[in-house]
């Protein structure tokens, strides 16, 4: 056996990065919906959008900072999930990812030590798409 270079010694670190984001949730049974919140009291609202059942709020900086469903129960029920845990909630969260045409928004319900993944998909048109618009 031939040895063809010698192997390089790497130096490893360890890098953590501290990265704290404070999520505050309501559920209001009386409307069904579910607002979980990342606003820091520094930052200004810009603006807002609502797809379907869904309301994001943005900031001025273009960070998303809240998240508002409507009708969470009735898609609780839909996934298979039980919606008596939106009246259990101990700790909400979300996340963003970039996928194909469009986004998917992991929301997650913490109670105790149980975690339910809900995936929200986003769907953008593309330029082949035919859009309907009410006139």
């Amino acid at each position: 056996m031939k040895i063809i270079g010698k192997a390089k010694n790497y130096k490893t670190f360890n890098l953590r990065i501290n990265m704290i984001k404070e999520f505050k949730f309501m559920y209001d049974d009386f409307s069904d919906r579910l607002m979980i919140a990342t606003k820091k009291e520094v930052e200004v609202i810009a603006g807002s959008v609502r797809i379907l059942n869904t309301v994001l709020d943005f900031t001025v900086e273009g960070r998303i900072a809240n998240i508002e469903l409507f009708e969470i129960s009735d898609y609780l029920k839909s996934m298979g999930i039980s919606s008596s845990i939106l009246n259990k909630i101990t700790g909400a969260e979300f996340s963003f990812r970039l996928i194909r045409n469009g986004y998917l928004i992991m929301v997650l319900l913490k109670n105790g030590k149980k975690i339910e993944r809900i995936p929200y998909n986003i769907h953008l048109p593309n330029k082949n798409q035919i859009l309907l618009t009410q006139f």
